[in-house]
């Protein structure tokens, strides 16, 4: 994506990187940059196209004059887009369908363009409850919207699934008569995500990771980075005691933070942390869960 094409979307990237920053604890070195969450990249596509709230459904308060189905359709392809491109590093293909409907309904992209093995799915809830969504026979596993009677709610949800390997691909929404909702549906090519190495499967295969292996993993990922040219910076061991962080081994812990590039993050996405470090630092992080608010900024014992 391209910040001189689009200002609506550097303008909700912008926001989507104060809403994540806002949600990590930050300390003596820098963390690993999260990936923006369903939740944040919805809550953002509305407040930045829904200017009167939830209830009675969206309107283009945000865009006076124009149409509010133009209004949402902008909002989901917005979104979609984001999610799949500039936060999972896959593409947008071909030309998308969008729709206003109520009840039930089913939609199959038709000129399936090269490269496409998925569908990327994005709905907003205008009337009534969400509806489920399901593309080639399966649940997406998305965002749901729009409970009735629930201000609160998300307006918007998404999904990028595979498509059927051979035929046609369908995208059913299933709904009650009522429900009117907004559609936008179009081809797309998943991120290729790499394996995790031979290394990483067996520190993984017991389910418990040592020290030892999560030291050896993250070397691993720093090595990966450095030879992809996107060295990153010396990352000590850090443990958390007494409301501070500690390189001597105080407290809870021990952990790697750090932060990833703000540009060129596909290489970590993609490649070094799921070969590497991925699987390794799941289990290391439930065996050795964060405090949840830890100062901001401290003081490294």
């Amino acid at each position: 994506m391209n910040d001189d094409i689009s200002p609506r979307l550097t303008a909700m990237r912008d926001a989507l990187v104060a809403d994540v920053a806002s949600t990590r604890t930050t300390g003596p070195e820098r963390h690993r940059r999260p990936r923006p969450t369903r939740g944040a990249v919805i809550a953002v596509a509305v407040a930045f196209l829904v200017g009167g709230g939830l209830t009675g459904g969206l309107t283009a308060a945000a865009l006076p004059g124009s149409d509010p189905d133009v209004a949402v359709q902008s909002s989901l392809a917005t979104t979609a887009r984001y999610m799949v491109e500039d936060a999972n590093h896959g593409r947008i293909l071909g030309t998308p369908t969008f729709r206003v409907v109520r009840g039930a309904t089913s939609l199959t992209p038709s000129d399936r363009p090269a490269g496409a093995d998925s569908v990327a799915v994005a709905w907003a809830c205008l009337d009534g409850d969400t509806p489920t969504v399901e593309v080639a026979g399966r649940p997406t596993v998305g965002s749901v919207c729009g409970r009735r009677g629930d201000p609160t709610s998300e307006a918007t949800g998404w999904s990028l699934s595979p498509a059927a390997s051979t035929g046609a691909t369908a995208v059913t929404f299933s709904a009650g008569d009522t429900d009117r909702y907004a559609v936008w549906v179009s081809w797309a090519q998943a991120p290729r995500i790499a394996a995790p190495s031979a290394q990483q499967r067996a520190e993984t295969t017991d389910g418990v990771v040592s020290l030892d292996e999560y030291r050896t993993a993250f070397n691993r990922l720093l090595a990966c980075q450095a030879q992809a040219g996107q060295a990153m910076d010396d990352v000590p061991l850090i443990w958390y005691a007494d409301g501070l962080w500690n390189r001597s081994g105080r407290g809870t812990g021990p952990w790697y933070l750090y932060a990833t590039p703000s540009t060129g993050s596909e290489v970590f996405d993609t490649q070094c942390y799921p070969r590497e470090f991925g699987a390794v630092d799941a289990i290391w992080q439930d065996e050795h869960p964060q405090p949840e608010d830890p100062p901001v900024d401290p003081a490294v014992g």
